[in-house]
């Protein structure tokens, strides 16, 4: 799970420097640190605090946005993360299957001996 917030934390980072800019979202994260003690690497296991004082900062349908925005980015990133695992799980698979082509003669070959 602290992967998850790590992940959405980012993707809300990122979210945040397209729709505010680089600074303005710098001057967002310090102000939320200050005023409610909220770092930027926890924003995204602590949600809820932080969908509070953005609504409170800009307004409701702003955050509303940027979260929808950084929900669909963190769904992008880990729709890429399971695609590389299945490369890695499609390669173990293939792996597996060349071992048992090898070793299937030889089982053959046991059986027979043995009846």
């Amino acid at each position: 799970m602290e992967r998850f917030g790590e992940l959405l934390s980012e993707s809300i980072d990122v979210t945040m420097r397209q729709v505010f800019g680089e600074s303005a979202s710098e001057l967002i994260f310090r102000l939320m640190e200050r005023q409610v003690s909220l770092k930027r690497r926890e924003v995204g296991e602590k949600i809820e605090a932080f969908e509070a004082y953005l609504k409170r900062l800009v307004g409701s349908e702003v955050a509303k946005i940027v979260l929808a925005i950084s929900l669909k980015g963190l769904c992008a990133e880990l729709r890429r993360e399971y695609e590389e695992i299945e490369k890695y799980f499609w390669l173990l698979d293939a792996l597996y299957e060349v071992k048992f082509r090898l070793l299937a003669p030889s089982l053959k070959e046991e059986r027979s001996v043995c009846n």
